[in-house]
């Protein structure tokens, strides 16, 4: 077989497969979601969906991860906290919009009645934290947090309040809030 070509057709199929899943979750959710109607919404035949993703949740997955690429970046602001702001914002605005927020509670809500699709999940989260902790690192190595600090753990704690808000309790996810959780977040990284 030959070399694949830079934005040649399996760059295009690949885009526009992943781009359909995303779409269709945002609009039908995650329970109503097929290979027939990606393949339609994605202009392509069935079987190069199956071909490429052998699974639902591995479909999933890929597609989350492009679009979290796009709409959560990893920032770079030059402080721990510039960057956990602007984490913290990219979050709220992705998992906020109409069509995030309806993304977010399809897929929850479908991984509390299929294992694969919370493994792909909870794998999908794992990779999106692993790309954030450099924003800890780097803070470390400017002197800004001990060097002890849990990178992980950090950003866990800057995340984790926001999918609690959207998933439980529906509270306002504005500016306010995350000024204050970052405040809270990073106080609490300095010992006393």
């Amino acid at each position: 077989m030959g070399a694949q070509r830079p934005g040649g057709r399996a760059t295009r199929v690949r885009s526009a497969v992943l781009a359909a899943t995303t779409e269709l979750l945002e609009e039908v959710g995650y329970g109503e979601l097929t290979y027939d109607l990606i393949a339609r919404r994605a202009g392509v035949h069935k079987t190069t969906v199956y071909r490429r993703w052998s699974t639902l949740p591995e479909l999933v997955t890929d597609a989350l991860g492009l679009h979290s690429e796009e709409a959560v970046p990893i920032p770079d602001t030059g402080s721990l906290v510039g960057d956990l702001s602007a984490l913290a914002t990219s979050v709220v605005a992705n998992v906020t919009s109409p069509g995030g927020r309806r993304r977010s509670l399809s897929i929850v809500a479908s991984s509390a009645t299929s294992d694969e699709l919370a493994e792909a999940t909870q794998r999908f989260m794992s990779r999106r934290i692993d790309l954030a902790e450099p924003i800890v690192e780097r803070a470390v190595a400017r002197g800004e947090v001990d060097e002890s600090t849990d990178a992980r753990l950090l950003v866990e704690m800057v995340t984790g309040p926001i999918w609690f808000r959207v998933l439980l309790t529906g509270e306002p996810l504005d500016d306010d809030f995350v000024a204050a959780l970052v405040d809270r977040v990073v106080a609490g990284t300095h010992r006393g």
